[in-house]
């Protein structure tokens, strides 16, 4: 049954991922478009990310102490196609826009976080947990790849009557899940799941601070990188098309990265530090690419981006779920989504007004600074951890 249930969370990530494609262009290009301003876009981040900061403790917990752990998954996706639909006639009225931004946000928290606890109760093996989370990856890659320019082009072409389409994906796959609401989402038991080394591993005070201080940091100086995209591209005519291509192109780098880490995890071989490490290195180096004075450059940046960041996602999720037991892992991934996204829609606002005020020459050679230190602050942190 949880394999037929891994198969369906495949089908409605894809889902989920066309509609998200369509969701990240349409919405901030369109209160861009109305207000002429990129603090818009940092309002966009701040009210898509509020929810994140918010309530996934609540949620985490709340999935936790659910056994039928589907039936949160389709009340997500069923709510969401409605609020995709409610915000095309209301796209006009910006407090409404912001609201239902942070609807769709929030209704995400318990999609994913349904994925997130399906996948750690399957197995406890680090490479086969990274098997899992790097084939749901794939799938989600490879619809992005086609998704992005498609949503670009359709944003450029319909504005946010593209949200229709949104909707229409959406309720198809809560319509997917209907037969399987009442299938009850067990995981393995607590002695399996927490051995007596972990238990030390999750009370280290030291590790959970530094873990949280670097996350914080990196979060920070990676939030920057759409506002560098967006001071770029906010000229030029068709801005919509080219920024679809460039998060077409960010996918292709993802799924790279994911190929490679199913192939090493297959023959178990990779561990965990090594693309935690490099991929916040990568990410860190695309920060510095987009100060170079050319709308050319965005394209390696994005590609080491996206590169980059499935490697540090794809193996940070792996650890959080072969270290944390079941009946805590959503509480526990929504105290630490709840801190480390605190600080994305801050991050934007700032270098938004700091690039408005004409003080942005150095900015991105400052994100990538700041993303280098986080990185030292991890590693040191995490030196004693065996997750090699």
């Amino acid at each position: 049954m949880k394999q037929t249930l891994y198969r369906l969370q495949l089908l409605t990530s894809a889902l989920r991922t066309a509609g998200d494609a369509i969701e990240s262009v349409a919405l901030p290009w369109g209160i861009l478009q109305s207000t002429g301003s990129l603090l818009s876009i940092g309002g966009f981040a701040l009210f898509s990310h509020l929810p994140w900061v918010i309530l996934p403790p609540l949620l985490g917990r709340t999935l936790d102490r659910t056994a039928r752990k589907v039936r949160p998954a389709f009340l997500a996706l069923l709510l969401q196609s409605a609020l995709a639909t409610l915000i095309v006639p209301l796209s006009s009225n910006v407090v409404a826009f912001y609201l239902i931004v942070s609807g769709i946000s929030a209704l995400d928290i318990l999609h994913r976080y349904y994925g997130f606890s399906l996948v750690a109760s399957m197995t406890l093996d680090p490479s086969e947990l990274q098997s899992l989370n790097a084939k749901l990856a794939t799938v989600g890659n490879a619809v992005s790849l086609v998704a992005f320019p498609l949503a670009g082009f359709l944003s450029y072409r319909f504005g946010i009557t593209a949200m229709l389409l949104d909707a229409v994906l959406l309720l198809v796959g809560a319509l997917t899940l209907i037969p399987y609401l009442d299938v009850d989402v067990k995981g393995k038991s607590e002695e399996l799941q927490l051995g007596e080394s972990d238990k030390g591993i999750i009370i280290d005070r030291w590790l959970v601070i530094g873990v949280l201080v670097s996350m914080l940091l990196f979060n920070f100086a990676l939030g920057s990188f759409r506002i560098f995209i967006f001071a770029s591209l906010r000229k030029l005519s068709a801005g919509e098309f080219v920024y679809g291509v460039l998060q077409s192109l960010t996918t292709v780098g993802s799924l790279v990265a994911v190929v490679i880490i199913s192939i090493l995890a297959k023959r178990k071989g990779i561990g965990l530090r090594r693309p935690l490490m490099i991929g916040m290195l990568l990410q860190s180096l695309a920060l510095l690419i987009t100060g170079f004075p050319t709308v050319l450059m965005l394209f390696p940046a994005v590609l080491i981006l996206g590169f980059g960041g499935e490697l540090l996602n794809v193996s940070f999720d792996s650890l959080m779920q072969r270290f944390i037991p079941l009946k805590r892992l959503g509480t526990a991934r929504g105290l630490f989504d709840a801190l480390a996204t605190l600080v994305i829609p801050l991050s934007q606002l700032t270098f938004a007004w700091l690039i408005e005020r004409g003080t942005g020459a150095n900015l991105p050679v400052g994100a990538f600074l700041l993303g280098v230190l986080a990185l030292g602050i991890l590693t040191l942190t995490t030196r004693d951890l065996p997750l090699d």
